[in-house]
C-alpha cells in the first residue's frame, strides 16, 4: 500500500496512473518513488514556475528601463555656502588673498545695487565684498592692487584689491562706462562718449597714455560681440567665426603664420544676444575652448576642447547647468571662468577645467563689509 501525496488515503502501490478514491488526485505517486522506466521526469511545482516567470519578467523590465532610461550628464558640485548671484557680465582678476594665483573679480547682484566681490580663483570661496554701490556697471582691475568700479553716479571708487576697502573716490565729467588700466593710471570713458585719464595714486586727474586710447575700450558686452574672435594657443593662432547671415553655426580655423593647418565646423552655434552672436573663444591648458550652445535648439550650452595644432576635438561635453545666458568667458591661470545663468534669477560665476570640460567650483558669496565707522562728532 502507498498513501496519497494529496489527501492521504491509502491507494494499491503496485498501480499507478490511478485516481485517488478519496480526493480524485491523478496519479498521485509515492515521495521519493522512481519514475517508470521511459517516463518524463516531472517538472517543477506550478508555484515555482509562476516565481521563475515573474523574475524573468522583472529582469527583463529592468534591461528595458536601463536601455531607454536616459543617463542625466553628471552635476556640477554644489557650493559649500549660499551661491554667488550676478546681473553683470564684468570680470577681471587680482591676487586678492596673496596666495600668488588670480582671483576673479566681479559685481555681487548689481542689477539696481551691487558690491563689488573677490573670489578664490583656487576654491570659489568669497574672499571679500565692497560697501554697496548704487547702479553698479563699469568695473576693471587697474593694476594687482587696484581695482577700479563706477556706478549710476558721476564718481570712480578705487577698491584696495586685498580687502575690498575704498582707497579714494574721484569725482568725473560724467557717469564713467568703460575703464582701462595703464602704468600708474587708468582711462575712464563716460556713457556720453567723452573720456578721462586718472591716476592710480590718489584719483587725480592726469592724461594716462599708457592705457588703451578710447575708441579701443569696447567692454564686456561688445568684446563678446566681435566675429571673428582670436586667440593665441600653444603657438597657433586659432579664430572663431559665424556667418554673417543665416545660422549662427561656430567654425574653427587654426593658423601659423599664412599657413592655414586646419579648419572645421563645429557641432555647435553662437548663443544670441541682443539679436547678434556672442562668441566665446579662450586659450587655456593648451587647448582652444569653445562655450557655445547645441545645434538642434541653441539653448543647451556645450563646451568644446580643440587641439590647436591639429583641430581636433579633445572633448565636447553638453553642460546644460550653465543656464541659458552665457555672458562672459575668460582665462586666468589655471581655469576658464565663465558667467553664466538665468535672465531672472542672476547668473553664477563657475570655474571650468579646460582638460575635462568639468566644473571645478561655482562661486560662493563672500561675508558682507562691516559698516562704516560712524565719523566723530565736531
Amino acid at each position: 500500500m502507498r498513501p496519497c501525496r494529496s489527501c492521504g488515503a491509502s491507494l494499491e502501490a503496485s498501480r499507478d496512473g490511478i485516481a485517488c478514491p478519496r480526493c480524485g488526485a491523478d496519479a498521485p505517486g509515492v515521495a521519493g518513488a522512481a519514475a517508470p522506466r521511459g517516463a518524463p521526469a516531472p517538472g517543477p511545482p506550478r508555484a515555482t514556475k509562476v516565481l521563475l516567470a515573474a523574475a524573468m519578467a522583472a529582469v527583463g523590465i529592468g534591461f528595458a528601463v536601463m536601455f531607454f532610461a536616459r543617463v542625466d550628464p553628471p552635476q556640477e558640485p554644489a557650493p559649500r555656502a549660499r551661491p554667488l548671484s550676478t546681473q553683470l557680465d564684468a570680470l577681471c582678476f587680482v591676487d586678492a588673498n596673496g596666495d600668488d594665483a588670480p582671483d576673479p573679480v566681479l559685481w555681487q547682484d548689481g542689477k539696481t545695487r551691487g558690491r563689488v566681490v573677490a573670489v578664490d580663483g583656487r576654491s570659489g570661496q568669497g574672499i571679500w565684498a565692497s560697501l554697496e554701490i548704487e547702479e553698479p556697471d563699469a568695473l576693471a582691475c587697474a593694476d594687482p592692487s587696484t581695482v577700479l568700479a563706477g556706478g549710476g553716479d558721476a564718481a570712480l571708487r578705487a577698491l584696495d584689491a586685498r580687502t575690498g576697502k575704498a582707497r579714494w573716490v574721484a569725482n568725473l565729467p560724467g557717469v564713467p562706462d568703460e575703464i582701462a588700466g595703464g602704468d600708474g593710471c587708468a582711462t575712464v570713458v563716460m556713457k556720453d562718449g567723452t573720456a578721462t585719464g586718472i591716476k592710480l595714486e590718489g584719483g587725480g586727474a592726469a592724461d594716462c597714455p599708457t592705457a588703451p586710447q578710447p575708441s579701443a575700450i569696447t567692454g564686456n558686452f561688445w568684446e563678446r560681440k566681435k566675429n571673428p574672435q582670436v586667440v593665441q594657443a600653444g603657438g597657433v593662432e586659432v579664430v572663431l567665426t559665424v556667418p554673417a547671415g543665416g545660422p549662427p553655426r561656430l567654425t574653427a580655423e587654426g593658423r601659423r603664420g599664412s599657413e592655414s593647418l586646419w579648419k572645421k565646423e563645429l557641432a555647435a552655434r553662437a548663443p544670441l544676444s541682443g539679436g547678434r552672436p556672442d562668441l566665446f573663444l579662450v586659450a587655456s591648458g593648451g587647448a582652444a575652448v569653445v562655450v557655445g550652445v547645441d545645434v538642434v535648439n541653441g539653448t543647451e550650452p556645450r563646451i568644446i576642447a580643440l587641439d590647436p595644432a591639429s583641430g581636433a576635438a579633445r572633448y565636447e561635453r553638453a553642460a546644460a547647468y550653465l543656464g541659458d545666458r552665457l555672458t562672459a568667458a575668460k582665462a586666468s591661470g589655471p581655469y576658464v571662468y565663465v558667467i553664466s545663468g538665468a535672465a531672472v534669477s542672476g547668473a553664477a560665476l563657475r570655474a571650468i577645467d579646460p582638460a575635462t570640460g568639468e566644473t571645478a567650483w561655482r562661486a560662493t558669496t563672500p561675508p558682507p563689509p562691516p559698516p562704516p565707522s560712524p565719523s566723530p562728532s565736531p
